[in-house]
């Protein structure tokens, strides 16, 4: 793959993903004018209660993930150095660090903030939905980052081998990028002085309204300027990631197969538990391969990978995703409109799946398509009709039935309440 970096030139705005996927995608690094998917002030917000639960202490395998690095290192408690409510703006924040860390040069990254928002999160997977349609959907979850850096080098990007494409959007500031090819280019410590002229090596740089593309054979190193303030998508496009993804799964099957015994599997020994005595190590972890096999050959993970792919599908890759939000007490007087995509995928003979931003539900195969086409396609429409068009009469069986479906989908934001007049709240909510 060639280093060669383009620029593409066309008005500000939305991108073109279809010329973009033509021409950069896989293909080339590039530098575009882009309107961001999110506003710098929702960002701060995002980014305070993103770092909220840190300002105690270091925490671990949760998500978000924040960090923070300054000088030469990373703290493992920042603390006070993080924002908080106290901090009614980004630069209110900005001015206090430059003073808590006395003229050093700064990096915070938060991981996975997205989940938090779902506003944030929907706008995010609006924008890149429509590169999505252009190359393929990801059969991987994205990395999303919320970073903000002050005169700050990274080189994590250099010193790891690439498995991802990226794609950044600058909020503010500058931020210059140095990529050279995996394949064929200088050794990491040859490009960690940014000022060093290195054969093969290329810089991409972005201001405030521009995006920064690199595909997933580029080692990198970011250099932050003053202030700048950047939403990063890491895209796995390693071919080796699926295969561990897919041990991952095929591991949890055969524990959840076993009961979900957490105790650790230590061969018994002593008389009788020779290799390949009845109950010696042989005969144990054939057992284990004959789960395995199981595992593989069976229907079960099929459809784990159906439903898996339905709601990777809805969320653009967009992973984790926010919590559903609060019900209301749907009648058939309720009117409302459908808001989101709705992904169905048949689920054996009977029942289908529908898979709607990221969360997946099944429904019988029989009335799927008359729910479906009853919900309309963003007009305005009621419960009653869709209660008539599946044939529910008053106070029966079925009328709960479609009820209940219009509350779950308004629970995962499927659907929007349009007359506020005729939703009753849930008693206790």
């Amino acid at each position: 793959m060639s280093t060669q970096i383009h620029e593409a030139r066309r008005a500000p705005g939305a991108i073109d993903w279809e010329l973009f996927g033509q021409r950069y995608w896989d293909r080339s690094p590039a530098r575009l004018p882009a309107e961001p998917p999110v506003a710098l002030d929702r960002i701060h917000a995002l980014t305070v209660e993103s770092c909220a639960p840190f300002r105690a202490g270091t925490r671990f395998w949760v998500m978000p993930d924040v960090r923070f690095l300054a000088g030469d290192g990373r703290l493992r408690a920042p603390g006070a150095l993080l924002p908080d409510t106290g901090d009614p703006t980004l630069d209110a924040y900005l001015d206090r660090l430059d003073a808590d860390v006395s003229g050093q040069g700064y990096l915070l990254t938060v991981s996975q903030p997205l989940l938090l928002d779902h506003a944030l999160w929907s706008a995010v997977r609006d924008a890149i939905s429509g590169l999505w349609r252009q190359v393929g959907w990801p059969n991987l979850p994205l990395a999303a980052e919320v970073l903000i850096g002050d005169r700050f080098t990274q080189h994590t990007g250099a010193a790891e081998r690439p498995t991802h494409a990226a794609l950044t959007w600058v909020l503010r500031g500058r931020m210059d990028v140095r990529l050279w090819d995996e394949r064929g280019g200088p050794p990491p410590e040859a490009i960690a002085d940014p000022d060093r002229p290195v054969e093969g090596a290329r810089t991409l740089s972005a201001g405030a309204g521009e995006l920064l593309y690199w595909p997933g054979d580029q080692r990198h190193v970011d250099t932050y300027g003053d202030r700048c303030v950047a939403l990063r998508l890491r895209v796995p496009v390693d071919r080796g990631l699926p295969f561990t993804a897919l041990r991952d799964l095929l591991a949890d099957l055969v524990h959840r197969g076993q009961g979900n015994d957490e105790t650790v599997p230590y061969f018994p020994f002593g008389p009788g538990t020779r290799i390949d005595d009845e109950d010696g190590v042989l005969p144990r972890l054939t057992a284990l391969g004959d789960e395995l096999r199981t595992a593989v050959t069976g229907e079960q993970l099929r459809r784990t990978l159906r439903v898996r792919w339905a709601a990777l599908r809805s969320a653009a890759g967009l992973e984790p995703i926010p919590v559903p939000r609060e019900g209301v007490g749907i009648t058939r007087r309720t009117r409302f409109r459908r808001t989101s995509e709705i992904v169905r995928m048949p689920d054996g003979p009977r029942q289908e799946v529908w898979a709607v931003n990221g969360n997946v539900f099944t429904l019988p195969a029989a009335a799927s398509d008359r729910a479906y086409a009853a919900l309309g396609d963003g007009e305005e429409t009621g419960a009653d009709e869709v209660c008539r068009a599946l044939g529910a009469g008053d106070e029966d069986r079925t009328e709960r039935t479609v009820l209940a479906l219009l509350d779950k989908l308004y629970r995962l934001r499927g659907i929007d309440v349009v007359e506020e007049a005729d939703v009753v709240e849930e008693p206790g909510r």
